[in-house]
């Protein structure tokens, strides 16, 4: 999973740079993300100072905190799946404060 989060953060990095008002809105954003998969597998990167930064194999203190299977995560970023639907459906978790939320979404919009 760790090569899939990479992918992701390095198309989010790009697209930071490429994108003005992506960029202008993450701007001020400073955010700690821990993603743990399949119950087990935990990531940890940070988004500050306009850059996501690559992910850690760890569980610590986060702003934001996702719990996802693997298998869901692919098919989300495959928008095989709609992350709104698997989180309505309680298979996408997430704990952290609507806006938070919202950041989420745009990342996995990537």
């Amino acid at each position: 999973m760790k090569e899939i989060l990479n992918n992701l953060i390095q198309k989010s990095n790009q697209k930071i740079a490429s994108d003005p008002a992506y960029s202008k809105k993450l701007q001020s954003v400073k955010k700690t993300i821990c993603i743990t998969f399949d119950n087990k597998d935990s990531y940890t990167f940070k988004i500050e100072n306009n850059h996501i930064s690559e992910p850690v194999e760890e569980k610590s203190d986060a702003d934001i905190y996702v719990e996802v299977s693997s298998d869901l995560f692919k098919k989300i970023l495959s928008k095989e799946e709609s992350a709104m639907d698997a989180y309505l459906k309680g298979q996408l978790k997430i704990k952290a404060s609507l806006m938070d939320k919202l950041l989420i979404s745009d990342l996995l919009k990537s």
